[in-house]
């Protein structure tokens, strides 16, 4: 009794493992990827940073939808579409630049490409930008990989939001201007306050405080923007002369009709 049950249960697992062979033998083969087929509309090298060279082939498929594809220089050369040497079976270079050469007369035939060699395009990383960056930007109405670039030049966020107020000031316009707010930054940073302004005949400030005070309110801070109470019309022209601070007195937007706060 004991050994007809061993028998049947050998017996059932050799039925198991044959059931199981007969499935994988019966699974559909893998089939090869589709083509990539088109009319060739252009054909350019490019170089990375790394020296690498690849050919980039934009075709026009039967639906008339275009698509670009990465190739390298093998791939490329095995399609014909750079020359080769009859002789080497090697890519031909160009005698100046020592690039392949690409062959032109390729240029509106029909290319099938196999999708596997395809090189794939690294994505795209976006630049992270620090919120408080996001978040001056948005206010002045600048773009905020300029003022995140300020910061990562080694300015403190409470310094950039600054220099963008005095140029709201200054120019008297709505928001900040981004170029202006980076000659005063590089002011502050080389003392050189006349290099983004003519000061005429008043006195050049000599240091950061007086060119503050020139240029400045007291409520042009970060803090005013990111406590969410700041407005859009409080360094206007108007708002401006009402705190002694007019800066369109003499058409150049330095208020040297008042002394902007300088001694005489």
């Amino acid at each position: 009794m004991y050994k007809t049950k061993v028998l049947a249960g050998i017996l059932l697992i050799a039925a198991v493992l044959f059931a199981q062979v007969g499935v994988v033998a019966a699974a559909p083969p893998a089939q090869d990827p589709t083509p990539i087929t088109g009319t060739i509309s252009t054909i350019v090298l490019e170089t990375d940073e790394n020296g690498t060279t690849t050919v980039v082939v934009t075709l026009v498929d039967e639906n008339e939808v275009e698509q670009t594809v990465r190739l390298s220089v093998e791939t490329a050369a095995s399609l014909k579409l750079i020359k080769v040497d009859s002789t080497t079976g090697l890519p031909v270079l160009d005698p100046t630049t020592g690039l392949p050469v690409v062959d032109e007369t390729k240029i509106d035939t029909t290319v099938e490409i196999d999708p596997t060699t395809v090189i794939p395009d690294e994505p795209t990383e976006e630049e992270d930008v620090h919120p408080i960056a996001a978040l001056l930007a948005s206010f002045f109405g600048v773009d905020d990989s300029i003022v995140n670039d300020y910061h990562e030049d080694g300015f403190g966020f409470g310094v950039i939001t600054q220099a963008l107020w005095m140029s709201k000031n200054i120019s008297e316009s709505e928001g900040g201007d981004a170029e202006l707010a980076g000659c005063i930054l590089d002011a502050k940073r080389n003392g050189t306050y006349s290099e983004c302004f003519d000061f005429g005949d008043d006195p050049v400030p000599t240091n950061w405080g007086q060119f503050k005070k020139a240029f400045s309110e007291k409520k042009n801070n970060l803090g005013f923007i990111v406590s969410g109470k700041a407005e859009d019309d409080t360094t206007d022209a108007t708002t401006q002369q009402e705190h002694g601070n007019g800066k369109n007195n003499n058409g150049n937007g330095k208020g040297k009709d008042n002394n902007n706060g300088k001694k005489p």
